[in-house]
């Protein structure tokens, strides 16, 4: 009988090991993931449906995040410190690297967030408007960026090696935390964006037109401008940024004759003058910004006279000094390059009158009104 016994447990251990092979449960991981990281959210002023919308969305925010969220009853009550003291020792109780709470401030018109982190020992309170159906995701985005900011000093030195060898300070951030912070790690450790320079900032020079009305009757008149400028806000400027220094050169402008040539004749006109403006470009981060001046220099009219017999052809001039406000706007073409249109009203002393055989044709400077078009380059 223990023989026969025997030769069939021999027949079947066979079959039999594979059967017990598939039906024994797999062997655990050489390794188990390491849990998530977990975050404690206060819940004061349960009540007030902005706060608890506001709450729901942030323990949404956090869990996409791949943390673990518990929430924590707590009645409002106290001072700030007693706000501190309760998250602080909610954090530790339930062994979360973070707690935040979100409360409706006295004022009713504004939120109060708070960030205690258990990894940088910090405390974070942002006070946030809230208002329209967008409040509740209002707070939460801000309660997360909030805690971005606190811990982004723990990652960075983290991220950092000791100064001079010295052993580095010791920061728990978790793991599954350090992933969540590597974008933010990154764009904070990027170097930052250049400035962009004001559009009269340093050396420019602007070559254009000018066009000369008085509301004499001398006039329209047509002719070159050159500016010069120096700008503050490049490197090393002594000026602050948006205002410059000016030189402007207009003339010779030629306008049509004054006079009537069946009567006494005709009077040729030319003008030029000079400027030194103070001016201020309001940099408006777009490409066209608002620009005025003010600025004070010389005037000079010139006349030349062809009159009938008897009278005699004359020619004569007036110097005047001149005071100069203008207002126009800058358009950037390039980093580099601006379009800049503005108008001047220009009164001059003494005022240019123009006389043919005692008659008075016209006068300027009473004022003159003078717009320019010119091609900003900044050298």
């Amino acid at each position: 009988m223990r023989s026969v016994t025997l030769l069939a447990w021999l027949l079947l251990a066979p079959a039999l090991a594979p059967a017990r092979a598939a039906a024994a449960p797999p062997a655990p991981p050489q390794e188990a993931a390491a849990a998530a990281s977990r975050v404690v959210i206060v819940e004061a002023d349960a009540d007030d449906p902005l706060v608890r919308e506001a709450a729901t969305r942030l323990r949404a925010e956090l869990g996409a995040a791949g943390f673990e969220v518990v929430s924590v009853p707590r009645a409002r009550d106290g001072d700030a410190r007693d706000v501190r003291a309760a998250l602080e020792r909610a954090a530790r109780d339930e062994g979360a690297f973070a707690a935040a709470a979100l409360f409706r401030s006295r004022a009713g018109a504004t939120a109060d967030l708070w960030i205690v982190d258990r990894v940088t020992q910090k405390t974070v309170v942002r006070t946030v408007e809230v208002a329209g159906a967008a409040a509740p995701s209002v707070m939460a985005v801000r309660a997360v960026e909030l805690l971005q900011a606190s811990l982004l000093e723990a990652n960075l030195l983290a991220s950092r090696p000791p100064p001079g060898g010295a052993a580095a300070a010791s920061v728990a951030v978790p793991d599954d935390v350090r992933r969540w912070m590597a974008p933010v790690r990154r764009q904070a450790a990027a170097d930052p964006a250049a400035e962009r320079p004001g559009m009269l900032a340093g050396i420019g020079v602007e070559a254009g037109l000018t066009a000369l009305q008085s509301t004499g009757g001398v006039g329209p008149a047509l002719g070159p401008a050159l500016r010069l400028s120096y700008g503050g806000g490049a490197a090393g400027g002594v000026l602050p940024a948006g205002l410059a220094a000016r030189l402007t050169f207009a003339g010779p402008t030629l306008a049509p004759a004054l006079g009537d040539a069946r009567a006494l004749g005709t009077v040729s006109v030319r003008q030029e003058m000079a400027l030194l403006e103070a001016v201020w470009a309001l940099e408006t981060g777009g490409a066209v910004s608002p620009v005025l001046s003010a600025g004070v220099g010389g005037f000079h009219l010139f006349i030349s006279g062809d009159p009938l017999p008897p009278l005699r052809s004359a020619t004569g001039e007036v110097w005047s000094v001149a005071a100069a406000l203008g207002a126009g706007a800058g358009l950037r073409v390039t980093e580099r390059a601006a379009l800049l249109l503005d108008a001047h009203a220009i009164f001059a002393e003494p005022r240019a009158v123009v006389t043919l055989g005692g008659e008075r044709l016209g006068s300027a400077g009473r004022p003159t009104f003078a717009g320019f078009l010119g091609l900003l380059v900044r050298l």
